[in-house]
């Protein structure tokens, strides 16, 4: 009686019962492979991806079945290819992927595109000078045109709006030629500037010094200050005429940028550097070929091993949120949250390196009857300093590049500042800070890369 012959190793993947199922294993397979195809064929439409994973894999059964009743060798391939379009049409699905759409929302990131390649880097001292219109915010009768004149004369086609009504600015006796702002304050003493396009609405006075401008009241009354129903509030429309009277200066945002992310640096070198003491000395207790002896010394072994994986598996960005409520918001916090971090990382990184070591020289002063510190002192810390070194100067810059998503919870650095700067859609400013973090860790990978040339 011949030997029943096995399935092949691909159809591990298919359900054991279609095998029970039906006399003969290829027809089963067959069976399988149609009905998983007819399957992702009818669901196309509910969840095409899914259902697309689905009927590659049935046609993939289908293929290598039939290489089978044809008396050809079965083939793996087919049902791992068919398993793996499974894998990523599931991932597909879960993710709800939508290709369409950055191209059809692609106008409401355009301002902050705009924006970002605007950075702010230089300002010019300047002098201004403010005429205020009073808006009442919403309307409470019909609306009237309003005229303000303080040396200048500014006249608003209703001194009533909403968010989004339309208004129109004119002006008589402005200097001619210089560049008038539009502001709008709110109650509370908030100005925003008027967007026009996603972009700071400007405007000039031509020879005769009027001008003439249309644009939409904003939406400038924070959530829990709106007024009772029934009830209004004032707000001013400011005109801002604006006189440069000195050279190019560094802008306030860059000049805040350069301190944050000095601030940043030495977060990130403090974390690193008692992260490295922490580490090094650990990472020994985690090696394999030094603490693989004993039964105490393997438990000592698998217990720092399983240690660092389980702090290493907890984002900064976790840690930062702890330690911001232990001690407070501001850079400790950070450089804590990092450290922590940075000794389970480097700790694992240590200790691969002292388990790759030459056992050559372990094993000659062990032969002389030299104790496991002696060991460890004359032939194992000689071999693994250059390589310690090297992955400390890149641990220093990978915690410059997380200290920054360590300032959005509260840990201080230039992180910090950027989270505010994005709240208050400041993107010019946004802009100045991702160039200053982008030049740092330039900076920095230069230096690590040259380091770890000479040292390793």
């Amino acid at each position: 009686m011949a030997a029943e012959r096995r399935p092949p190793r691909g159809y591990a993947l298919l359900p054991a019962l279609a095998y029970q199922a039906l006399g003969h294993r290829s027809l089963a397979v067959i069976w399988v492979g149609v009905s998983l195809a007819l399957i992702g064929l009818v669901g196309w439409r509910g969840h095409p991806g899914l259902w697309l994973g689905v009927g590659a894999w049935g046609l993939g059964t289908i293929y290598d079945a039939w290489r089978r009743l044809s008396g050809r060798r079965p083939r793996l391939w087919p049902a791992v290819l068919a398993a793996l379009a499974v894998l990523y049409a599931v991932g597909w699905e879960v993710t709800e992927i939508d290709l369409r759409a950055p191209f059809v929302r692609f106008e409401k990131m355009r301002p902050y595109l705009v924006a970002l390649t605007q950075p702010d880097l230089l300002t010019y001292p300047t002098e201004r000078q403010v005429l205020r219109i009073p808006v009442e915010v919403p309307c409470r009768s019909a609306p009237q045109p309003v005229t303000v004149r303080e040396g200048m004369e500014a006249r608003l086609s209703a001194g009533c709006a909403q968010a989004g009504d339309a208004l129109t600015l004119e002006g008589e006796g402005f200097p001619p030629g210089v560049p008038l702002e539009l502001w709008w304050m709110n109650p509370i003493g908030e100005r925003q500037r008027i967007l026009q396009g996603g972009r700071p609405l400007s405007v000039q006075a031509d020879g005769a010094g009027r001008f003439r401008i249309a644009f939409l009241a904003p939406r400038a009354v924070p959530p829990g200050f709106e007024p009772p129903p029934g009830q209004s509030q004032t707000h001013f429309l400011e005109i801002h005429a604006v006189r440069v009277i000195g050279g190019p200066r560094p802008s306030e945002a860059l000049l805040e940028v350069a301190e944050k992310m000095g601030e940043t640096v030495a977060i990130a070198l403090l974390a690193t550097t008692f992260a490295v003491l922490i580490a090094a000395p650990l990472s020994f207790l985690a090696a394999r070929n030094l603490m693989g002896g004993s039964l105490p010394t393997r438990l000592i072994y698998y217990g720092m091993r399983a240690f660092f994986n389980i702090v290493r598996s907890v984002e900064p960005l976790i840690f930062g949120i702890v330690f911001v409520v232990w001690v407070g918001l501001g850079s400790f916090a950070g450089m804590l949250a990092l450290m922590v971090h940075s000794i389970a990382a480097l700790g694992k990184l240590f200790s691969e390196v002292v388990e790759h070591i030459d056992p050559g020289p372990v094993e000659a002063l062990t032969a002389t009857g030299a104790t496991r510190l002696q060991v460890i002192r004359y032939a194992v810390v000689p071999q693994v300093v250059p390589e310690f070194i090297s992955f400390a100067v890149y641990r220093w810059d990978i915690n410059v590049r997380m200290s920054t998503i360590i300032g959005f919870v509260g840990g201080g650095g230039i992180g910090f500042r950027l989270s505010e700067w994005i709240r208050l859609s400041a993107y010019r400013q946004v802009a100045t800070a991702v160039i200053g973090i982008a030049l740092v860790v330039m900076a920095l990978d230069f230096v690590s890369a040259q380091v770890r040339r000479r040292i390793v």
